[in-house]
């Protein structure tokens, strides 16, 4: 993707929703190239890392949503009145871009997080009822992602006891039941960096690129996992997740409910992140330039993973 991608490319992608190029700025490349300016957000992903029917399937979900008033950054039509360009083997999509910042002070964390279950609760109560306009579109089912198809591709042969843990996720999870209150499409990468907030608290999610067909709890797991992997040192793991969960879920419960046995599968869910992470950490390389965080994160999860400890207890929790 990275060889054929050029200033070219770009430029001409803008022109297609007449922004200027000079004015957009790049703002992440790693399974696409998203680039932003004060108003709109492009998006060029090479057909390799997804075809135009799937883009497709995640377009129209997400005018489902914003048309049950889901606040989503929503697509955008091109000059051409098209909501999906195709450009050198590239495909260009565009977004409303999503008001407000990664956080606010103007609320506290604990107000975010019921927020943040406020929102999720709303996607997945109108998500049962969505059906997509033809079979062509429709998107990926959870075991179909890149990143833990790939797994044993991309984890060292070497790492023998971690590709078992691995394989034991993978059979677990297949066995849990998929009933249409607690599996659909969700968004697949709820987590912090995938949603904006306002001064105001308000909340708009974006970066639907991983939505997919799995279970309400994967997206529910998704945030909290990036909370506990690397435990911040001023708060300890049950702390963190038994505050992030009850506020969560007052927000939750006020759009949508969910059996309160599901939350025993939390720590497979956290596992299946965890393997997910690690997959992609070593898919891209260059292991001894990441930063300290992934660093730590790597240490932590083979550890788990060789000794297949979950990364949070229910019974410890007491939630």
């Amino acid at each position: 993707m990275k060889a054929l991608f050029t200033a070219q490319i770009v430029a001409e992608a803008a022109q297609r929703y007449s922004f200027k190029p000079n004015e957009l700025r790049l703002l992440g490349n790693n399974q696409n190239y998203t680039f932003g300016n004060s108003n709109y957000i492009i998006r060029i992903t090479h057909s390799s890392h997804r075809c135009r029917e799937l883009i497709q399937g995640e377009l129209e979900w997400i005018q489902y949503l914003a048309d049950k008033n889901v606040p989503v950054s929503s697509p955008v039509k091109s000059v051409n009145g098209e909501r999906i360009e195709m450009l050198d083997g590239f495909i260009v999509v565009a977004f409303d871009k999503a008001l407000g910042s990664p956080w606010t002070d103007a609320i506290t964390q604990n107000e975010e997080f019921e927020k943040l279950g406020s929102v999720i609760g709303r996607m997945h109560a109108v998500t049962k009822n969505y059906i997509p306009s033809s079979q062509e579109i429709e998107r990926f089912t959870w075991d179909d992602n890149a990143l833990l198809r790939d797994f044993m591709s991309n984890v060292p042969t070497s790492q023998e006891l971690v590709i078992t843990h691995f394989e034991s996720l993978m059979q677990r999870v297949r066995k849990l039941p998929r009933e249409c209150e607690s599996f659909g499409l969700i968004h697949g990468d709820f987590c912090f960096g995938n949603y904006a907030v306002q001064p105001d608290g308000n909340i708009t999610v974006f970066d639907f690129d991983e939505c997919q067909y799995g279970w309400f709890m994967q997206d529910i797991a998704v945030n909290l996992f990036y909370g506990i992997a690397v435990p911040n040192p001023n708060e300890d793991v049950v702390s963190f997740a038994r505050r992030y969960l009850t506020s969560f879920f007052e927000g939750y419960y006020k759009e949508n409910r969910i059996d309160y046995k599901l939350l025993q599968d939390l720590p497979l869910f956290l596992d299946m992140r965890q393997v997910i992470l690690y997959s992609a950490l070593y898919r891209n390389g260059n292991l001894g330039s990441l930063d300290y965080w992934s660093q730590e994160f790597l240490k932590r999860a083979r550890h788990n993973m060789e000794n297949n400890l979950s990364m949070i207890e229910m019974d410890i929790l007491n939630f």
